[in-house]
């Protein structure tokens, strides 16, 4: 019985290593494979392999390790290891061709182990500007300048200026440093509006 002919299907089968290679015997994947294996030889110059058949045999042998969307990309024209800089002109051996294919897989894996990662945590909204956190000069309540600030601060935002007291215990409004230079530009980048008006009251004040 040992010298009989096989003629019973052979089972396919397919094993899936750590980088996403595939062994497989299905006949389907086999001439998949010698198909896009002589696409591959196709992209070169015929005299570079010594024997093209050896040449496409042995390149389909390593395409059929793999899943058919990493053999599609290997050889693709448009993506494939022959647009690789070191294989524009020169066909891959059958080592360098699994080099390839295992670093396509390996690609693969990642971005697919990235994929099922649960999506980031949302980023906290930053915390709502406190009353007065830039006001950084005090100005009491008896300078010649602080009923202006007073009518400046009705319209400006609450995280510039605030009333409070000084160190010696005066009262008073704290203030940014551009408002109480009058810094125009200043005051405009703080949606103020009113720098016209603190010079105005300012120069009054005398």
């Amino acid at each position: 019985m040992g010298d009989e002919p096989y003629t019973t299907q052979r089972a396919t089968s397919t094993k899936t290593s750590s980088t996403g290679s595939r062994h497989s015997t299905s006949p389907h994947h086999a001439a998949y494979a010698m198909e896009r294996a002589r696409m591959l030889f196709g992209c070169y110059r015929r005299g570079d392999a010594n024997d093209p058949e050896t040449y496409v045999a042995a390149i389909s042998a390593v395409l059929a390790s793999y899943e058919p969307e990493i053999v599609r990309e290997v050889t693709d024209p448009r993506t494939g290891i022959m647009t690789s800089e070191k294989y524009i002109s020169f066909m891959p051996n059958a080592g360098e061709l699994k080099v390839y294919c295992e670093s396509i897989a390996a690609r693969r894996e990642r971005f697919n182990r990235m994929a099922s990662l649960p999506p980031p945590a949302p980023r906290l909204p930053p915390p709502p500007p406190q009353q007065g956190e830039r006001a950084k000069v005090f100005v009491p309540d008896d300078h010649p300048r602080y009923a202006g600030l007073v009518e400046w601060s009705q319209n400006a935002e609450p995280k510039w200026w605030h009333f409070g007291r000084s160190s010696d215990g005066r009262s008073g409004i704290w203030i940014p440093h551009g408002v109480w230079d009058r810094d125009p530009a200043f005051c405009r980048s703080i949606g103020s509006g009113v720098a016209n008006l603190i010079g105005s009251l300012a120069e009054a004040a005398g």
